[in-house]
C-alpha cells in the first residue's frame, strides 16, 4: 500500500495586465475547495507566446509569477512552472529573434520553419539550459519540459529536423553523400537500414544532450527541483529513438527522481468506448514503457476550455480511470491559456473534491502495471528501428497496441510489458506484426514455442518473411486486401456465439487486410473466409493449445474495428485460460491475484459483476464511491465452473474495487 496521496495538480496561465484582486480570491478560493496542492504556472504559452522569448523577457515573467504565488505557498500550496516552449510546437506567425543563437529546423519535406528550433544546434541547447536555469531561480517543485521537447512537430510541418548541418550527419554516420530527398526516401522504404539508423542514432543523442545541459544548470540553481517530462504518443516518440529510462534518469538530480506527463487522449470530450481504446494506446503504452521507476502526472486537459468542449462527468471519469495505471495525480489544464483565470461555473472544484478521497483510495491500494496478472503484451521502445516501411512518413508509425486495446475492452486480464529481452514459459502472450519484427528469429522461436500466443495477421506476415511459418504448421500465405471482393465475411461454422449460430464479422471493412494461410495438416478451425457467394476463400481463425491466429492485419486508418463484436469475445473466452470479466459489455478489468479494479466504460449499468478467476471465491468486497464518501460492501457470490456473479450493478463511467475473499 502507498501512503502519499493522490496529487492534483492545476496548470494556470496568468495575465499580470488583466489579473486583480478578485482573479487572486478566485484563485485561491479554487485550491482550497478542490484540495489542489501544486499548481503549475504556464509561462509564455498558447495564444499569449512571444516564441523564444530573451533572458531578460524570461526574468520578468518569472518574478511576475513568484509574487503571483505568494499567497498560495503561504497556504502550504507547491508551486511548479510549465515553461510552454522548448523547441516550439508549431509555426505560428512569429519568427526567431536575431539576437538569440537559435538556428530554425527544417521538416523531411525541406520547408524552413520560422519557429521551431533545430535540436540539435548547441545554441539552442545553450539558450533554453539558460532559460530553464532562470526559471529555477525561484526554486519551483517541478519544472516542466513541455512536449514540444521532440523531433516530431504538429502538422503540418510533421518530422524534422534536416537542415544542412544535420544532413551532414546522417551521411556521415550513413557513409553516404546523399540530397535530402534521396535520404528520405532510402529511410522511410523497406526495412531497418542504415539511412533510418543513423537518423534515430542522431535524434536520441541530441535529446538527450539537450536534457544533460538543462538537467546540470537547473540543479544548480535549485537542486530541490524535480525536472518534468510531458510526452505526447508513443509511436511519435519511436520515430526519434526515443530512450525513456536514460532520458528520465538524465533529468533526475541526486535526490530529485525526474516526474512524467503521459498523455490522456481526449482534449475534446469523445465516444467512452473510442476513449477506452484510446487509453490503452497512449497512456497506458506510455507508462509501461516508462516503467515504475518515475511518479507520472497524466494530463487531464479540456481544450477549448468549457462545458462545450467537455461534460464535467467525462472529467470526472477521466480522473477516476487514472486508476487504471496506478497515476500518482494529475495535472489538470482546466482553464483558458489566454490568462482569463478561474471560472467559477465550470464547478470543477465540487467535482475535484467529490473524487478526492475516492482518488486517494485507489492510489494507495491500486494495482500498478508490473503487478498485474493476465495476457503480456510486449512493446519495445525500439519499434520504429524494425518497422517496414512504405516510403512515406506515416508508414513508419508503428502500433504495438492492437492486441492491448481489443482485449483489456473485451474484459481479459492484461499485462502490458516493456521488453527487454525476457524469457516467457508456459505463459499467454499476444505478439502483433510490429513487436514481433523486433525479435531475432531465435526469439521468435522461443517465445512461439514455450508459450500460448495470439498472432494477428501482421504478425503471419512476418513468419513468413522470416521462413518461420514452420512454427505455426504452415509453409505459405497470401495476403488478400479488404474490399477486393475475395472475401466478405468469416464465419463460425457450427459454432453458438452469443447465442447465435454460425456469426459473422466481417472481412471486407474496418479491418486490415486477410492473410489466407496454407496449413500442412488440419487445424482446429474456429472459422473460415468467405466471399459475397457463400464460397470458401480459405480458413480465418484458427485456435488448438498452443495458439490463437486472428488473420487479420491492422488497417491504416480504422485499425482492428470491424472486431470489435461480441462474436470475437465470445470466441477468445472460449479458446484462452486467463482471468476476464463475463456478460460486462465496454469494462474492464485489472486483475493481481484477488484484487480486480473494474471500470465500466459504457454509459449502461451492469447486471452485475460476473469474473472468470481459478481461485476459490465465497464473497467479495466492494468499494466505491458514492458521492464524495467512499463505501464499502462485503456481497456473497454465487459460482459455476470458476465463473463468479455478484449482485452489484456498475453505473456507467464507474470504477470499483473488488477483493475476493474466500
Amino acid at each position: 500500500m502507498k501512503k502519499n496521496k493522490y496529487r492534483y495538480t492545476l496548470r494556470l496561465a496568468i495575465d499580470k495586465s488583466i489579473y486583480n484582486y478578485e482573479k487572486k480570491q478566485d484563485l485561491i478560493d479554487f485550491v482550497k475547495k478542490s484540495k489542489v496542492s501544486d499548481v503549475a504556472f504556464f509561462i509564455n504559452q498558447e495564444e499569449l507566446s512571444d516564441s523564444h522569448i530573451t533572458l531578460k523577457k524570461a526574468q520578468e515573467l518569472i518574478t511576475e509569477i513568484d509574487t503571483i504565488s505568494q499567497p498560495l505557498k503561504e497556504m502550504n500550496v507547491t508551486i511548479s512552472l510549465n515553461p510552454w516552449t522548448t523547441m516550439n510546437h508549431s509555426d505560428r506567425g512569429l519568427g526567431i529573434r536575431s539576437e538569440l543563437d537559435i538556428k530554425p529546423m527544417v521538416s523531411y519535406q525541406g520547408v524552413l520553419s520560422t519557429s521551431m528550433a533545430c535540436p540539435g544546434y548547441v545554441g539552442w541547447m545553450e539558450y533554453i539550459s539558460d532559460v530553464y536555469a532562470i526559471y529555477a531561480s525561484i526554486k519551483p517543485h517541478e519544472l516542466w519540459l513541455e512536449d514540444d521537447f521532440r523531433h516530431y512537430k504538429n502538422a503540418p510541418f510533421e518530422l524534422g529536423c534536416f537542415c544542412e548541418d544535420h544532413m551532414k550527419k546522417y551521411n556521415a554516420i550513413a557513409h553516404s553523400d546523399l540530397t535530402r530527398e534521396e535520404f528520405i526516401k532510402k529511410m522511410f522504404t523497406g526495412e531497418k537500414n542504415k539511412y533510418r539508423d543513423a537518423y534515430l542514432q542522431v535524434a536520441r543523442d541530441e535529446i538527450l544532450k539537450a536534457a544533460s545541459m538543462i538537467e546540470e544548470k537547473v540543479h544548480k540553481v535549485s537542486p530541490n527541483t524535480s525536472m518534468g517530462l510531458m510526452s505526447s504518443w508513443p509511436e511519435i516518440h519511436a520515430l526519434e529513438n526515443r530512450d525513456w529510462h536514460k532520458l528520465l534518469e538524465v533529468l533526475s538530480g541526486p535526490n530529485t527522481p525526474a516526474v512524467s506527463r503521459p498523455h490522456l487522449p481526449a482534449y475534446n470530450e469523445v465516444s467512452t468506448l473510442q476513449y477506452a481504446r484510446d487509453f490503452e494506446k497512449y497512456t497506458v503504452a506510455t507508462r509501461t514503457l516508462i516503467g515504475n521507476k518515475h511518479k507520472i502526472y497524466p494530463e487531464l486537459e479540456n481544450y477549448m476550455y468549457s462545458q462545450y468542449a467537455k461534460s464535467n462527468r467525462f472529467t470526472q471519469f477521466q480522473l477516476e480511470t487514472s486508476s487504471s495505471v496506478r497515476a500518482d495525480g494529475l495535472l489538470m489544464n482546466l482553464f483558458s491559456m489566454m490568462g482569463v483565470g478561474i471560472d467559477k461555473t465550470y464547478k470543477y472544484d465540487e467535482l475535484l473534491a467529490q473524487s478526492k478521497e475516492f482518488a486517494d483510495f485507489m492510489y494507495q491500494n491500486g494495482i500498478s502495471i508490473e503487478d498485474r496478472d493476465g495476457i503480456i503484451i510486449p512493446m519495445t521502445q525500439k519499434v520504429a528501428k524494425y518497422k517496414i516501411g512504405d516510403g512515406t512518413l506515416h508508414g513508419l508509425m508503428a502500433s504495438q497496441t492492437q492486441w492491448l486495446e481489443l482485449l483489456a475492452i473485451f474484459g481479459f486480464a492484461t499485462r502490458p510489458l516493456d521488453y527487454t529481452d525476457q524469457k516467457f514459459v508456459n505463459e499467454t502472450i499476444a505478439l502483433t506484426g510490429n513487436f514481433l519484427n523486433t525479435l531475432s528469429n531465435a526469439q521468435i522461436t522461443e517465445m512461439i514455442q514455450d508459450n500460448f500466443v495470439l498472432l494477428d495477421g501482421d504478425a503471419l506476415i512476418i513468419l513468413d518473411n522470416r521462413n518461420l511459418l514452420n512454427l505455426i504448421n504452415a509453409d505459405s500465405i497470401e495476403v488478400i486486401q479488404p474490399r477486393t471482393g475475395k472475401q466478405v465475411y468469416e464465419q463460425f461454422d457450427g459454432l453458438t456465439l452469443s447465442g447465435v449460430k454460425d456469426s459473422r464479422i466481417t472481412l471486407q471493412t474496418h479491418v486490415g487486410a486477410y492473410v489466407k494461410v496454407h496449413y500442412l495438416s488440419d487445424m482446429p478451425k474456429e472459422s473460415n473466409a468467405y466471399n459475397r457467394y457463400n464460397e470458401l476463400v480459405g480458413p480465418a481463425t484458427v485456435a488448438n493449445d498452443k495458439f490463437y491466429i486472428m488473420p487479420v492485419g491492422e488497417h491504416e486508418k480504422y485499425g482492428w474495428e470491424g472486431e470489435y463484436i461480441d462474436f470475437r469475445e465470445k470466441d477468445l473466452k472460449k479458446c484462452l485460460n486467463v482471468s476476464y470479466l463475463v456478460d460486462m459489455y465496454n469494462c474492464k478489468a485489472i486483475f493481481s491475484g484477488r484484487k480486480i479494479i473494474v471500470s465500466n466504460w459504457s454509459m449502461d449499468t451492469t447486471d452485475g459483476i460476473n469474473f472468470k478467476l481459478d481461485k476459490p471465491v465465497s464473497k467479495i468486497s466492494i468499494t466505491y464511491r458514492d458521492g464524495s464518501k467512499v463505501k464499502n460492501q462485503i456481497i456473497d457470490v454465487s459460482s459455476h465452473n470458476n465463473i463468479y456473479h455478484a449482485d452489484f450493478k456498475v453505473p456507467g463511467l464507474a470504477v470499483v474495487y473488488v477483493e475476493c475473499l474466500e
